[in-house]
Order: structure tokens, then C-alpha cells, then sequence
């Protein structure tokens, strides 16, 4: 046995199909959160050149993020987003893992992140006062006016529907055949 291999790419700003051709800095996080740190190295913020990095690891679970530093930014462009989202993989002994990390574009985000707020709003106990969350939500929808849409719709495309499953009880359980009292 013994230690296994992290592929990571990154992909291209809202395209989860293509590669990134700048350098990107992965950190990798053990189960508690923390940057891993294991035989005198620290894990954080590894250069990934062209969207890129392979690296040893001891066989775990591990939570992979990345970040692209500002000093980088392309000429002429000014959206987007420096973080990628989050990935979980499961690293085996003599094997290689390959992961993608997704990079949302600032529009997608936040879209997303006004929707959590809408969570917060009808909330009636608990978290911030509702005429605060509500001049966030107007702050976003403001400053979304301004970010090219998405490239690619994924869960925008149906956000209305996953709003609905926000809004409604979950489906009950149908017993399983062993939690049944009949034969």
C-alpha cells in the first residue's frame, strides 16, 4: 500500500468542459476543515499551472479549492470570479484521483447567494434583521445588472423549480422491504 495521486484541474470561468490556461493556487483541506499538513508540507496554495496540478497524498478524503490571484487577471477582463468551488475526493492507496474544480462566473454566484438570503428573509427567528437581508437582495439584483449572464444555465436554467423544492415539504419515506411489518 500506499500513497495515492491528486489530479486537479480547473475548469475554464463557467465552463466545466474546458481547461483553464492560467495558473491557479490549490489548497487541499483534511475531514476537519484544516489545510493539510502531513510529512513536514503544508498544502495550501499550490501553483497549478495551466489550470493543472498533480500531487501525492496520503489515501483519505479531502475537500480541494482553488483561487487565482487578482495580479493575474487577463487585460480587458474585469468579471469573474478568483474562487473555484469546492471538490471532494476520495484518494486510495496506488491510485489516482482525478478531479475537477467548477469555476462559477460573479453572476452565477450571485444569483445563488440571493437566493440564500430569500431563505434568510422567511425565516421569522434567528439571523439577520429582515430589512437588512433585504437591502443585500436589492444590492445584488443591482449589481448583477452590470455581470454578463452565465454562460451555461445548470441549475439556473431550472431555478425556478429548485426554488420549489425550497419551498415545499420533502416526500415522505416509503418504508423499505426490511422496516415493513408484512412478509
Amino acid at each position: 500500500m500506499g500513497l495515492g495521486k491528486l489530479n486537479v484541474f480547473v475548469s475554464q470561468l463557467d465552463d466545466g468542459c474546458k481547461i483553464d490556461s492560467r495558473t491557479w493556487f490549490v489548497t487541499i483541506y483534511d475531514c476537519d476543515g484544516r489545510v493539510l499538513e502531513w510529512c513536514g508540507r503544508r498544502y495550501a496554495v499550490i501553483p497549478a499551472r495551466c489550470g493543472h496540478l498533480e500531487v501525492e497524498v496520503p489515501p483519505g478524503c479531502y475537500t480541494l479549492l482553488a483561487v487565482w490571484s487578482f495580479g493575474t487577471t487577463p487585460a480587458g477582463t474585469i468579471f469573474g470570479n478568483h474562487f473555484t468551488d469546492h471538490a471532494v475526493a476520495q484518494v486510495c492507496c496506488d491510485q489516482t484521483t482525478c478531479v475537477t474544480l467548477y469555476t462559477p462566473s460573479a453572476h452565477r454566484c450571485g444569483i445563488l447567494f440571493d437566493v440564500a438570503l430569500r431563505v434568510l428573509e422567511q425565516r421569522r427567528e434567528g439571523g439577520p434583521p429582515p430589512e437588512v437581508v433585504q437591502r443585500a437582495r436589492e444590492g445584488i439584483r443591482e449589481v448583477l445588472n452590470f455581470l454578463p449572464r452565465p454562460a451555461r444555465p445548470l441549475e439556473l436554467g431550472h431555478l425556478d423549480e429548485l426554488l420549489g423544492a425550497l419551498e415545499k415539504p420533502p416526500p415522505e419515506r416509503e418504508p423499505r422491504r426490511e422496516d415493513r411489518s408484512d412478509p
